[in-house]
């Protein structure tokens, strides 16, 4: 995926859903130690004075809760572009879609842990994204882009909207003016 990833698209057609969910187990668990290494270097944890096994008990527990909540956000996140790649025309399985969603993080055990760096991870990741949803489902570039950030424009009108809704106060709105607004 590093060195090659259409051709790692390509090769990874056949992968099972399983297969898709190891190999982004051995992502998250290979960032989540390298991050958690490079956070207790620059600021160690130490909840508790005397307590050398506290840092070691959070670096753990950091990793599980990214490889557990890891796992169960692949699955989720797979559900939500798949439905955003058949609104947008893709030809796919949900397994597809999680094999895309599984891949594509794979910078972020690169050179994601590394800071600032790790914005370009998050860019790599995006382009990777792309092109497994692209490949997989049989769609445009566009078509590819749109369900990938179909999820983040709906969220970012429901938080519009949610604005909205708390900015007025609804003792100064008269009837006539509920009325008198359309859509």
């Amino acid at each position: 995926m590093i060195t090659s990833p259409g051709e790692t698209i390509q090769r990874s057609r056949s992968g099972t859903l399983g297969d898709s969910i190891i190999y982004f187990l051995l992502v998250m668990i290979v960032y989540s130690v390298l991050f958690t290494a490079i956070a207790l270097l620059i600021v160690p944890v130490s909840p508790m004075p005397f307590s050398p096994g506290a840092d070691i008990a959070a670096a753990i527990s950091f990793i599980l809760a990214i490889v557990i909540f890891g796992t169960i956000s692949l699955l989720i996140v797979g559900a939500i572009i798949h439905i955003c790649a058949k609104i947008v025309g893709g030809k796919g399985d949900y397994t597809a879609t999680v094999r895309a969603c599984a891949l594509a993080p794979t910078p972020i055990a690169a050179i994601g842990w590394i800071p600032i760096i790790n914005l370009l991870a998050v860019i790599w990741i995006f382009i990777l994204f792309v092109m497994g949803i692209r490949d997989y489902h049989g769609i445009s570039t566009i078509r590819a882009v749109i369900a990938v950030l179909l999820p983040v424009i709906v969220l970012v009108i429901l938080a519009v909207l949610g604005l909205m809704f708390f900015m007025i106060d609804p003792a100064s709105v008269t009837v006539t003016e509920m009325l008198s607004v359309t859509f």
